[in-house]
């Protein structure tokens, strides 16, 4: 059954720290159930070496042949598989019976990349709202990024996003978003936000916010399950300010929007300008 672990540590002085507690469960091979099966690429059926979590039992699948096995109590369990590259995917109420062997294989479909920008051949076709634009003078890859306040300070009172062209993801599942950011905020008070939509721009979701002073760039990385079937998915980057204090803001980096399954064919960098549908542009002046 399932135990409880206190543990605590004594110093050199005979001080004692903190107590902290684990659980522990301690399993009867004769009677517990067996989760067993191979982890593979659905695109090619090759092993991955993928981790495998049913409740709170994990096991790593074998890098040469992908099988695995998980020894639990009996009950029923959503089996999870997650390898990186890969999208996750789960096998939902699966019995372990007691002293026998549950067959489960789990495919995992690998990413591809649904958008992919490093700032470094022009506006790929984002809504960028003044002043967004792109800047070389700080970048996570050389040697450009985005900005909200390019050549200096933001200013007050301002709400001001980039936001994506329409995206397509009805066949996509395992949405993952990656970018890399750094940011002066003045902390508290202004906010830069990443928004994602489901309805192609008409309502928004904040998935992060971020505040204060983080001059070096850091890499993030989100997962948008929200998204996965979405017909008509946007993302965006926006910065709201109050009335009072100013610093540099937010730089933006390598943005990557990464899914699983039938891709659509994205022709969203090229326009033979027939349509005079330009909502995907933006235009400054002169």
């Amino acid at each position: 059954g399932r135990h409880t672990v206190y543990v605590r540590g004594r110093d050199a002085s005979g001080n004692w720290g903190p107590v902290s507690a684990a659980f522990l469960w301690v399993l009867d091979p004769a009677t517990a159930g067996r989760i067993a099966g191979q982890t593979s690429n659905a695109d090619d059926g090759s092993p991955v070496a993928a981790d495998v979590s049913a409740g709170p039992f994990v096991t790593t699948a074998d890098p040469v042949d992908g099988s695995y096995e998980l020894l639990v109590p009996p009950g029923t369990y959503n089996v999870m598989a997650r390898a990186e590259g890969f999208a996750p995917n789960t096998v939902a109420d699966v019995d372990a019976v007691s002293g026998a062997v549950t067959t489960v294989d789990i495919e995992l479909t690998p990413y591809r990349d649904i958008l992919v920008d490093d700032v470094e051949g022009g506006n790929l076709g984002w809504t960028a709202q003044p002043p967004w634009n792109i800047t070389d003078e700080n970048f996570n890859s050389p040697t450009h990024s985005w900005t909200d306040s390019p050549g200096g300070d933001y200013d007050d009172d301002r709400n001001v996003s980039l936001t994506s062209m329409s995206l397509d993801l009805t066949e996509v599942t395992g949405v993952r978003l990656e970018f890399s950011h750094s940011y002066e905020i003045e902390e508290g008070y202004d906010h830069g936000y990443v928004e994602i939509s489901d309805d192609d721009g008409a309502s928004w979701t904040t998935i992060h916010s971020f505040t204060g002073n983080h001059p070096t760039w850091e890499a993030v990385v989100v997962e948008l399950p929200q998204l996965d079937g979405t017909a008509a998915a946007r993302l965006r980057f926006r910065l709201e300010t109050d009335y009072y204090l100013t610093e540099d803001g937010w730089h933006v980096d390598d943005i990557i929007l990464r899914g699983a399954g039938s891709l659509p064919t994205l022709d969203i960098f090229a326009s033979g300008f027939e349509s005079g549908d330009t909502d995907a542009w933006s235009v400054t002046f002169p």
